[in-house]
């Protein structure tokens, strides 16, 4: 058996994770700083601890937890002198480790998904504590149904409830809940933010801190320096700041006009969107997947006469199938890549929108009043992956393909989309002095 040496980094976790008060730990910063190996060793730990209790590993993707997090667990065990189908017994089939006193790790995928908003695959679980892999990328909406499953065996073992997440910096919840607060020392006594670097764990090789530097410099501060404040590079048009600080900035207001904006399914596994404002105030999000376009229009058109939105106030993605669904409505015609509104000087009119749509969050004009936390975690990430596109020759303005986005996010950029179609009113409504514009009038 080979002792375990925790780093003081690590050392620092594990108290938090033992005590009786701390209830959730984040535990991040650079790559390698002994994150999983922190996660394996308390969760193999509390099992051989307490008996029959029920443990969760999880991770947006299964199969890259059982690539990583999986491994590192066998090496700990391997460590602590355990052996398989003598100690423990790894089922590949149910994804569950048992012990030989009843006790459980279970690993589980914790990717949102359209068609399970509510994680109903972890909704049932009963659970003692759990650890929460690459957290980042992890949604807040099954972070806290994970903690609502916190509770089984815990007064039979006189335990509290833990939940520990291990992450790299990002622009995304965790940053909002516990860095921010922890940085202001504001975070609360039962939430705890451990900061760790890759100079913090002494077992690394020194070749792998010299490749971490010749990482380019945003990657290079983030994954080496271990800072949560250098995700916004030079070509990002949104910023994680400006996105939060527009949640909920605005009340409705019942006197203005309100719109629909519509984006349509290109492929099978793309969502079609439609977005209802009240003036520049997001209040609605409805997601569908799988409809024809005449399934759609009943959809769209119900949805339009419960909030009172005429066709004049409703703009659909005509690019391909949303053609169909355009001349259906009899709205406004939104095509992607014709011409930009009063000859600015943007390549297309889409980037002409985006860039108009995250002006208007800079200037505190619009408003994200969504409750469901799954579907604005997602539109936050697709936001952030709108990127200027690298022009040469005219000097004109432009954001990266759909396409392009689809490569970084792993998937459609759908909710972006149909928000920055609202910039189209906006646009309208202003006179052109050139190559640039002065607004007049504001809907």
């Amino acid at each position: 058996m080979s002792e375990i040496n925790l780093t003081p980094k690590q050392s620092t976790a594990w108290n938090y994770l033992m005590d009786s008060t701390t209830t959730d730990v984040l535990y991040g910063g650079s790559a390698g700083g002994g994150k999983s190996m922190l996660a394996a060793v308390w969760l193999v730990t509390m099992c051989l601890k307490y008996e029959g209790i029920r443990t969760l590993l999880g991770r947006t993707q299964l199969s890259t937890l059982k690539q990583t997090s999986l491994n590192t667990l066998f090496e700990v065990m391997a460590m602590m002198g355990l052996k398989g189908d003598n100690h423990y017994h790894y089922n590949a089939q149910s994804n569950i480790i048992t012990f030989f006193n009843k006790s459980e790790i279970i690993l589980k995928d914790l990717e949102s998904r359209p068609g399970d908003p509510n994680h109903e695959q972890i909704a049932g679980l009963e659970i003692t504590i759990a650890v929460l892999e690459e957290s980042s990328q992890i949604s807040f909406t099954a972070y806290s149904i994970v903690k609502s499953r916190l509770r089984y065996k815990l007064n039979e073992h006189n335990l509290i409830g833990k939940i520990l997440m291990t992450a790299n910096p990002g622009q995304n919840w965790l940053k909002k809940q516990f860095v921010i607060p922890y940085t202001l020392n504001k975070l609360p006594d039962n939430l705890k933010f451990v900061p760790s670097n890759v100079y913090d764990n002494p077992h690394l090789p020194a070749s792998y801190v010299e490749m971490l530097g010749t990482l380019p410099p945003q990657q290079r501060k983030r994954l080496l320096e271990g800072s949560w404040d250098t995700m916004e590079e030079d070509d990002q048009i949104f910023t994680f700041d400006t996105i939060t600080e527009s949640l909920f900035k605005l009340a409705p207001n019942t006197t203005n006009r309100k719109f629909a904006t519509i984006d349509v399914a290109r492929y099978g596994a793309d969502r079609s969107v439609l977005m209802i404002w009240s003036g520049l105030v997001l209040l609605e999000c409805y997601v569908f997947t799988k409809l024809s376009t005449t399934e759609l229009y009943d959809q769209v058109k119900e949805l339009m006469d419960k909030h009172g939105i005429d066709r004049t106030s409703t703009i659909v993605d005509s690019d391909g199938v949303g053609g169909g669904l355009a001349d259906l409505i009899k709205g406004v015609s939104f095509v992607n890549n014709s011409r930009p509104l009063h000859g600015q000087n943007y390549i297309n009119l889409k980037s002409q929108c985006y860039v108009r749509l995250s002006e208007l969050m800079k200037e505190g004009k619009l408003s994200i009043n969504l409750m469901d936390s799954t579907l604005v975690d997602q539109l936050t990430q697709e936001l952030l992956s709108v990127k200027l596109k690298d022009v040469d020759g005219d000097n004109k303005i432009g954001v990266i393909s759909k396409e392009e986005m689809r490569k970084v996010l792993g998937r459609s950029s759908d909710l972006a989309d149909a928000m920055c179609m609202r910039a189209w009113w906006d646009l309208k409504s202003i006179k052109s002095t050139g190559r640039y514009a002065v607004q007049f009038t504001n809907w």
